[in-house]
């Protein structure tokens, strides 16, 4: 088997990659992005931001951090009932020519109010309505 070499990395510049560090202030615009209804996920796939599981690994070490990130997650909930609300209540697509409702259009709608309504109470069960257990 023909051996395989790497190419030297001597010459290129050092690569910055995401950030490791716990600072209050990134800790601080996680939180608000969070309540803002931005996913975790989204947030952290962002340039500049940390790995989702260097912000679970924070989660668990610093109280402080996870105490704010608590509270977040439920403005986040209101964030997404006012979603559901504006869903709700906007007026449906409608074919451009014939002027009928688009039933894939409304089929989309349903499920995206379905699936904020489930995340709402997941993260909110008291003030939601359901066990939040499953």
């Amino acid at each position: 088997m023909a051996e395989v070499t790497r190419p030297s990395r001597e010459n290129e510049a050092p690569q910055s990659g995401r950030p490791t560090t716990y600072t209050e202030q990134l800790a601080a615009d996680i939180c608000e992005r969070l309540a803002h209804g931005e996913s975790l996920r989204t947030i952290c796939n962002d340039d500049g931001m940390p790995h989702r599981t260097t912000v679970i690994r924070w989660l668990a070490r610093r109280d402080a951090f996870l105490a704010n990130y608590e509270v977040a997650r439920r403005i986040q909930a209101d964030v997404w009932r006012d979603e559901i609300h504006d869903l709700a209540t906007a007026e449906p697509v409608r074919d451009s020519v014939t002027g009928r409702i688009d039933p894939r259009a409304m089929m989309h709608r349903r499920n995206q109010i379905g699936t904020l309504q489930w995340l709402a109470v997941k993260h909110a069960p008291k003030r939601f309505g359901g066990s939040g257990s499953s």
